[in-house]
């Protein structure tokens, strides 16, 4: 299947879900992806008190018809939705990572067919910007697409400024910590 259209869906997913959650009346406390590394693979985390109040099997069961209800379970890949509980450590450490957003600019050098991609934050402590060094132009692609989660116009225009200029700039990407760590740019 098509990267471009995964990560498009998995953004549709989540308003989906969200909206489907809402509608039915089930109390979500985060709905947010997560990257798990070693898995190679993002996973939505929903965060709902049902998971304590009610247990995890009733509350799947009650999601799972939410879902049916509002014609939006045939479209969720539900291996890669997790309940947790909103005191769950992973909950915790996302709703923190959610609040501390760095907002900045990824910068995108041409060096002859390999690339170098910054992130520069708006504000931070100073010093070095470390950068990613990615090999070719698909890699350079999917890093975008599928790591840092661009929105596919945001990569067509950027990897066009590319070929015409020799670098892009992109502007207003908000990162994580965790996430500016994990991508290789912090």
């Amino acid at each position: 299947m098509d990267q471009e259209v995964l990560v498009r869906s998995d953004i549709e997913i989540r308003g989906r879900i969200l909206d489907a959650l809402n509608r039915t009346g089930i109390p979500v406390t985060l709905c947010e992806w997560h990257y798990v590394p070693q898995l190679g693979e993002w996973q939505l985390i929903v965060a709902t008190p049902w998971y304590d109040s009610r247990g995890p099997r009733v509350t799947y069961d009650r999601i799972i018809k939410a879902l049916q209800q509002t014609g939006v379970y045939e479209d969720v890949p539900l291996r890669r939705v997790f309940l947790k509980s909103p005191s769950d450590p992973i909950v915790k450490q996302l709703e923190i990572e959610v609040k501390n957003k760095t907002e900045g600019v990824i910068h995108i050098i041409d060096h002859g067919g390999q690339y170098s991609v910054l992130f520069a934050p708006f504000t931070g402590s100073g010093g070095a910007v470390p950068a990613k060094h990615i090999s070719n132009q698909d890699e350079l692609r999917r890093f975008l697409l599928e790591r840092i989660r661009l929105a596919p116009i945001q990569v067509d225009e950027a990897l066009s400024d590319l070929l015409t200029r020799g670098s892009t700039s992109i502007s207003s990407v908000r990162l994580t910590r965790r996430e500016v760590k994990n991508l290789g740019l912090g």
